[in-house]
This record gives C-alpha cells, structure tokens and sequence, in this order.
C-alpha cells in the first residue's frame, strides 16, 4: 500500500533509506565484506531474464500510457525500460556466456542504464505545456518506438563487438563519479517534484516516483563504490530491482480501477461508433472529481455529464476517436479547480461581487497548473483552461477569440453551460431543455461557435441527445 499522506510518506521513506544506508554501511564492517561471491550462473541465468522480463512489462506499459492518454505513465515506462533495457546488457555480458572475456561492458552498461532512466524521469517533471512534452505527446507512438529500437540495437551492437565500450569508460574514476553526482541529482530533484505533486493530489504514481527515485539514487551511490562479486555489489542489484518493481506498481496502483465511463455512455446513447472508444481514468483521478462536487450539492455529477454531453456533440461533428478520449478526459476534469474556490463564494446564492467574480474566473487556470503536472496532454489542458472562453472574446481567462479557442473547448462549452442551465442551482431551479437550447442558439456567434451551436442543434432535432445517467463508476482491469 501507498501511503496516503505527505508526513506518512516521508516518514516511511526515510526510515527505508535509513535502513539501505546501514545495511550498506554494514556491508563494509562485515568480516567478509571482501570476498569475491562469484555466482556467474546465477547473474545470467536468474538477473538477465528479470530484466528482460521487466523491458517487456515496461513496453506494455508504454502503449498503456498512450492508450491513458497520461504523459506521466509514458514518461515513466519509457525510464523502465531504458533502466532495464541497458542493464540487459549488463546481464547478458556476465563473463563466461556470450562474452569469453571481462570488458568494461557491464559497468558502462549499468552507467548507461541508470543514468537514462533518470533523464527520462527528470524529463517526467516538466509540465504538459513544456515544448519538449509536448513534442513527445504529439510524437509519442514513435518516440517508444524509436526508443525501443536504440535500446535492442545498442544490446546486439555491445554483444556483438564488446571492445566499444573501451570508447565509453564512465565506469572509470574520474568520470564514473561525475556520472553518479549527476544522475543521484536527477534522481532528487525527480523525487522533490513529485514529491511537491503528492502533496496536492496524494496519486499513488507519485509516491512510487518518490520512493523509486530515492531508491535509484542509493543504488547509483553503492554501485559506483563497489567492487563486482562482492556483497554489496549484489546488494545493489536487489535495490535496482526493489526500485523498478516499485515503479511498477506504482502505475498499477494508480490505474488498478478504472472508471468504466464508455460502457455507459454507449449503452445509453446506442451508438455503434463507440464501441472500440475506451476512455479510462484512474480512481485517484475520480478522488479529485468528487473533492470538486463535494464543495457544491448542486453540481454532483455535474463533470459526468457535461463530459458525456461533449461526447455527444463531438461524436455528431465526426471527430476522431482520439480527440473524443482527449475531450471525455478534460471534460471529466474541468472544473478541478473549483477545488481551492472558497465555499463562501462557489456557494453564494446571491448575485456575485467584482471581487468574488475574479476569484471565481481564476477556477480554469488553477486546475490548469494542477493537471499540467500530473500527466494530461495538450488537447485535455486546452478543456481545462478554455471552456470559459466566448467566441467573441469576452470570456475568461485569456480572452481568446474564434478559433484561437481549441474546438474541444469550443465544444465543452455548450456542454458546459446546457448542464448548467438544466440542472438545479443553489439560486435556481432547473430549465427545460427548450429554453436552454433556446440560450445556445441566441449565444451562437458571440458565446459560441456557430459550426458546434448548428451540430448541437441538429442533435437535438433528432432526438439523439441523451441525458447522462450518472452511476456508480464500475472498476475495470488496468
């Protein structure tokens, strides 16, 4: 289990580092703290296939995220399998098997191997708005790809013609030491980031992150200061593997109980172009949600159906399956950031003061910055912060004007203010949808966009537009 709290997470963090740290240091008091354990058979033929195990579950794990749509689980499964891609290498030249001689191959193989992983962990920090994530979001197929493909031609180029590693000596004082001090570094300042997220939203992925983190930085100081076949030298290789376990299940834990909302919209709507859509997010993300609609009684369910109405609108404008999973996702989470409105004023009955106006407006941006670091692409963060936006450019909260504004968020807000109109309000009661279709065509041109005001209208006209059922979210299998 994950801790659920900031000081619970640091307190088991700590006492675990602690406890590696003398186990370490004991190591070196031990009586036979020198002696060589050579156990080759057990190197190749117990840790290689463990690490190819791992690369395979890492590469499962990579297109998952690409399914998700979340930039962190990506980010992530692309740090595990460069951790257990290169170590591979590590494994696979034990003296004695493929390669007759010792070469520096398996230290430069593991000096690869941890400090790639935390490149590509350091790189997780950034926000989804950062020109390098969002080169790889809208590369993301390929760069796994791609990715992969330099991991297993690096295997069979240092397997077959070992002397390259000759040219690469990091495993070599000096430089195997400035190799440790930057990649411990990474490893921590991963670690601080993450560590800044849990605090907000107490995800489970960010606290495997955390202890991972911690963990690789302790394996990168042990495995620069040992010697091979001694004990601690085997002690860091079960650190390395504790640590990308962790990671692991990090993911696992997040994702373990998806929320099963195509089934539902599908069977309430009936339309065959749904049925390969999957939109999933995590019971961690449902946390947030409910967080949010908890602070209001009027607007339960509220993010639920304003998703399923975009779906609705943006099925008829015949947009792609992956823009409909991106709109279903930010318009799950739109409203996020109503979580740090005061109750005072998201529950005011009354007409809203200049003041308490700003403070409101600020809702969008707020869960921007929130959902920026905690894995949404570009197309859901343009949900999240522009579903205020008017298409005369009078809205909030950066004035954008026409198409300037995403059509996503175009979209999300008729969805968005037609569930507003027909639900119940502290200050209100509900209106008929008559009137409120009434509203979206009187704000077409000026609130809304004309082309997503005459699809929803002809939606309507139809009789295809469907109210949300609102259930209980069903768990389903990461």
């Amino acid at each position: 289990m994950m801790p659920r709290s900031p000081r619970s997470l640091v307190i088991t963090m700590s006492i675990t580092a602690v406890v590696l740290l003398v186990g370490y240091a004991y190591l070196f008091t031990f009586p036979g703290h020198s002696i060589m354990w050579e156990l080759p058979r057990f190197h190749f033929y117990v840790i290689t296939p463990t690490l190819f195990a791992l690369a395979i579950s890492a590469i499962a794990v990579g297109w998952t995220g690409i399914r998700l749509r979340d930039m962190n689980v990506l980010m992530l499964a692309l740090a595990i399998l460069s951790l257990n891609g290169f170590f591979l290498i590590h494994g696979l030249s034990t003296p004695g098997f493929i390669i007759a001689d010792q070469h520096h191959l398996a230290g430069v193989a593991s000096q690869i191997a941890m400090t790639t992983c935390a490149v590509w962990i350091f790189l997780s920090t950034l926000p989804s708005d950062h020109s390098f994530i969002r080169y790889v979001s809208k590369h993301r197929r390929s760069i796994v790809v791609g990715w992969l493909a330099i991991i297993i031609l690096m295997n069979i180029a240092a397997l077959v013609y070992p002397s390259i590693s000759d040219f690469i000596p990091i495993d070599l004082t000096p430089l195997n030491y400035l190799m440790a001090y930057f990649t411990i570094f990474l490893y921590l300042w991963a670690a601080k980031r993450y560590f800044l997220q849990f605090r907000l939203v107490k995800f489970p992925l960010h606290a495997a992150i955390v202890f991972g983190s911690v963990l690789l930085s302790i394996t990168e100081a042990v495995m620069v200061t040992t010697m091979m076949w001694t004990l601690a030298w085997w002690f860091y290789h079960a650190i390395l593997a504790v640590s990308a376990l962790l990671l692991l299940y990090g993911i696992i834990a997040q994702y373990q109980s998806n929320i099963a909302i195509t089934q539902k919209f599908h069977q309430a709507n009936r339309y065959q172009s749904f049925d390969q859509l999957r939109i999933s997010i995590s019971s961690s993300m449902q946390n947030l949600i409910v967080a949010t609609e908890t602070k209001d009684e009027y607007t339960a369910g509220h993010n639920f159906r304003v998703a399923m109405y975009g779906l609705q609108l943006a099925q008829a404008m015949n947009l792609d399956t992956e823009l409909l999973r991106a709109l279903a996702r930010g318009g799950l989470i739109h409203d996020v950031g109503k979580i740090q409105v005061p109750n005072e004023i998201l529950n005011k009955p009354g007409k809203l003061t200049t003041d308490e106006r700003i403070v409101i407006e600020q809702h969008p941006v707020i869960g921007y910055e929130m959902c920026k670091y905690i894995g949404f692409m570009t197309e859901e963060l343009s949900v999240i912060r522009h579903h205020h936006e008017k298409w005369d450019g009078t809205g909030y909260p950066d004035k954008l004007k026409g198409t300037e504004i995403s059509l996503l968020a175009r979209i999300l807000a008729i969805a968005d203010v037609y569930d507003a109109l027909t639900s119940r309000r502290s200050y209100r009661e509900p209106w008929p949808h008559e009137r409120a279709l009434q509203v979206i065509v009187e704000g077409s041109g000026t609130h809304f966009d004309p082309d997503c005001v005459s699809a929803f209208v002809r939606l309507c006209n139809r009789g295809k537009l469907v109210v949300p059922q609102v259930l209980s979210p069903s768990p389903t299998r990461f």
